[in-house]
């Protein structure tokens, strides 16, 4: 048997800058962002303490990359001036409770063999920890919570606490200054007006690239990812284009691209062309979609996800908030999953619908129902049942394991039946 392998190097010149975790030396399209960053973090910098930043906007906007970029120039300048300070970066994502960022935020700070345990403690005692530990530090800190929407109901108390720490008392020396970021643009106005007042001290609003900006940043990117010459002409224009017409996200552009540079390296082409980048679209989508369902969704988002593709799916039933709940609910019994408020499964499909994976649309449903928010799938069920299969690591999900994704192909109409 011949080796399945192509040949390396036709295409291809090296392929680390466009690693999710790549923080590039240069930022494009970014200036004015960075330079409202720096005017909020200047105070640091000249010794007066932390300012307050609230950063938001869509997925693949750059507010991550850039949020790092700073924080890299941040310690920098503060070791070079002898300024004493404490960085600790939370992804909301992962830790998806006030209960998990207090215990990230104690141990970040905690030595390897002095960690706070997962289980036992309770909040009011990982407050008063984490409190003691930060006034032991030397200096102050910033405290970065990515992705803060995903904690829901929990941000009122959490960025309520850190802004006042010192005024109420519970901090006597260190002075905490909390960096927010949020894909809901609209996520600031669910904030009670007494945070919102102190947190946003400093907002910085990343918009979404437009055809120019994605070109200029594509461009900059396949000088470092491709041979000299393997890029057809249209390529970076097409995948800009395309990206723009979307969400105007990065990320989702330079995927593009890079598929369209794999199914050219395939087909064993010279170049990569603007028929690989029509080919490469399909792919794409359909792995955004299930990388955003397998990694980027909590365990309870993708309960309220499965309950609204239930709903979907079957014609007898209408996906309004109401019924949503009802299967959620239904859903958490049988995998003994603890079912959230109905306000929270509000946020998890306000959330999901920020992915792109839902659309909702007020009704009127008549005297019976009244105006009513429908929730209705944007992609096929079909991806969304193989998303849910795998956890993050690869492994078969708890969804899975209790037999709550139904195979489309084998009766998957009684299996939802069944939670209605």
């Amino acid at each position: 048997m011949d080796s399945p392998f192509d040949e390396p190097g036709k295409i291809f010149a090296d392929k680390r800058p466009l690693d999710e975790g790549y923080t590039p030396e240069t930022i494009l399209c970014r200036d004015e962002e960075i330079s409202r960053y720096s005017e909020a973090l200047q105070d640091i910098i000249e010794g007066f303490g932390p300012n307050n930043v609230f950063i938001y906007g869509q997925t693949g906007n750059g507010k991550t990359v850039v949020t790092k970029k700073m924080t890299d120039f941040l310690r920098e300048e503060t070791d070079q001036h002898d300024i004493p300070l404490t960085i600790l970066e939370v992804n909301c994502n992962k830790d998806d409770s006030i209960f998990n960022v207090l215990i990230s935020l104690i141990n970040q700070i905690r030595p390897p063999d002095d960690q706070v345990p997962e289980q036992g403690p309770t909040k009011g005692f990982l407050w008063s920890t984490l409190y003691d530990e930060l006034d032991q530090l030397e200096g102050d800190a910033v405290v970065v919570l990515d992705e803060i929407d995903m904690l829901g109901a929990d941000n009122d108390k959490l960025l309520y606490e850190f802004p006042r720490a010192r005024k109420m008392g519970s901090l006597e020396e260190t002075r905490v200054g909390v960096i927010g970021i949020s894909n809901n643009h609209m996520f600031k106005d669910s904030l009670d007006p007494r945070v919102k007042s102190t947190l946003c001290e400093y907002e910085i609003f990343f918009s979404p690239y437009d055809a120019t900006e994605l070109t200029e940043i594509l461009d900059h990117y396949a000088d470092l990812v491709f041979r000299e010459g393997t890029v057809d002409d249209g390529v970076i224009q097409l995948c800009a284009a395309r990206a723009a017409q979307e969400q105007g996200d990065a990320r989702e552009a330079l995927d593009l691209l890079e598929t369209a540079g794999n199914v050219a390296r395939k087909q064993d082409a010279p170049k990569v062309t603007e028929e690989h980048v029509e080919e490469a679209g399909s792919r794409v989508e359909e792995q955004r979609v299930l990388t955003i369902v397998r990694d980027q969704l909590t365990s309870q988002m993708k309960l309220t996800l499965l309950a609204t593709t239930f709903l979907n799916i079957d014609e007898e039933s209408s996906p309004r908030a109401k019924n949503i709940y009802n299967v959620y609910e239904n859903i958490c019994n049988v995998c003994g999953y603890e079912p959230r408020s109905k306000r929270r499964v509000n946020d998890f499909l306000d959330s999901i619908r920020l992915y792109g994976l839902l659309e909702r649309d007020e009704r009127n449903l008549g005297r019976a129902g009244g105006r009513s928010y429908i929730h209705t799938l944007e992609v096929s069920p079909e991806l969304v049942f193989e998303g849910l299969k795998y956890d993050q690591e690869g492994s078969e999900s708890m969804l899975e394991r209790y037999d709550l994704v139904p195979d489309p192909e084998q009766g998957a109409q009684a299996r939802i039946t069944s939670f209605m």
